[in-house]
């Protein structure tokens, strides 16, 4: 038998032996991937608290306010015709927003301008104010476009030309504004390559628990094709679920890729081989788990803040910038979001290129200090 054979069915062995690590490798990740999954399928924040402050008492408000309480995204939880006590129900966090329908704004239809509706948020939390805001705002301009030709004739208004703001797509309409898409795409490789660091540190971190690495390159004889053999399971097996993901992405959720579904397969592929190179250069430098697990735990559970992805790099410090082109994952998600947004393929291979270094320079660095402590020893 070859070295990586040896390896190979070495590590297929003990996956069979022990029943932890192989719930590491196959129940593990569906938990986790079910959690994502269950906690961003909504899409959007539903009947999120929000306060309304009508002032003007009339029929033109109340039928803003009907339409505003059948939003899906908001529900009211106090109404008054005083601002003082909405504030205080957002100071407290029992509401997102207020909205504010003036005094005179009926009235104020016969004369340009008419008072200014008001939406206040809560700019502590950006995201859930940001999404309150756009609700009422959508739903208050549409509400006016479909009750301001009836009130006008009420009041005895010659018949105008209106001419209605224009309303953007609803969020549930727009894939691009759905949080399920947004953050899946990148909270599932993040949760796989984190996954990969600590179990291929551990798989070959065991080596050094069960006698020296020194030994093990001594049984192995190829240390480079037993390597290989070691780590190969476990870029498969997380390979695999990856392709879950895509499938449960396109198929079941109806996201759609414009690029190309198999580039996908390739780069995370890719980015798990280079993540098993970290690794095997972790525990071949530091020569223990407890170290390699840490150090993957710094490079693998920061990827994702540091991907650019979620937080923006621009006018951070140099350390963050540059950090962030060291981790092998801000490469993969910019060639994933280039695939989903269909970006020509020679935008996709200088990122593809750049795993397949992690892979080769991570191992191909582990070999050389296996074989020096090899030598040594």
């Amino acid at each position: 038998m070859s070295a990586f054979t040896r390896a190979l069915d070495a590590e297929l062995r003990h996956l069979g032996r022990d029943r932890w690590d192989l719930a590491a490798l196959t129940i593990l990740p569906a938990i986790l991937l079910i959690l994502v999954s269950a906690m961003l399928i909504q899409g959007v924040p539903r009947k999120l608290p929000i306060a309304i402050v009508d002032e003007d008492g009339s029929a033109l408000s109340r039928a803003i306010i009907r339409d505003i309480e059948a939003s899906p995204t908001v529900r009211v939880t106090w109404m008054g015709g005083q601002i003082a006590p909405a504030f205080h129900r957002v100071r407290e966090e029992e509401a997102w927003a207020v909205l504010r329908i003036p005094r005179g704004l009926e009235n104020g239809l016969m004369h340009r301008p008419p008072p200014a509706i008001q939406i206040f948020y809560q700019g502590s939390f950006l995201s859930m104010g940001s999404v309150v805001s756009r609700a009422i705002e959508e739903t208050v301009t549409a509400s006016l476009i479909a009750h301001l030709p009836a009130n006008l004739t009420s009041h005895g208004l010659p018949g105008i030309r209106l001419h209605p703001p224009t309303v953007q797509a609803t969020i549930l309409e727009n894939p691009s504004t759905s949080f399920e898409w947004y953050l899946t795409v990148l909270i599932d490789p993040a949760v796989l390559h984190l996954l990969v660091a600590c179990m291929t540190v551990v798989a070959l971190g065991r080596e050094a628990d069960d006698g020296s690495l020194a030994a093990w390159v001594d049984r192995t004889g190829g240390v480079g094709a037993a390597l290989a053999g070691k780590m190969l399971p476990y870029i498969a097996i997380a390979t695999i679920w990856g392709a879950f993901w895509l499938i449960w992405i396109t198929w079941f959720r109806s996201w759609p890729v414009d690029g190309s579904l198999m580039l996908l397969l390739v780069g995370q592929a890719l980015l798990f081989a280079g993540t098993a190179g970290i690794s095997s250069l972790l525990v071949a430098a530091t020569g223990n788990i407890s170290t390699g697990l840490s150090a993957s735990a710094i490079y693998a559970g920061s990827a994702l803040a540091y991907s650019g992805a979620t937080l923006p790099l621009q006018g951070g410090s140099g350390f963050a910038r540059v950090w962030s082109q060291i981790l092998p994952l801000t490469h993969y998600i910019r060639m994933q979001m280039g695939q989903y947004l269909d970006a020509p393929l020679r935008t996709a291979l200088p990122e593809l290129c750049i795993l397949i270094l992690y892979a080769v320079v991570g191992g191909g660095l582990a070999v050389l200090l296996l074989q020096r402590k090899a030598a040594k020893a």
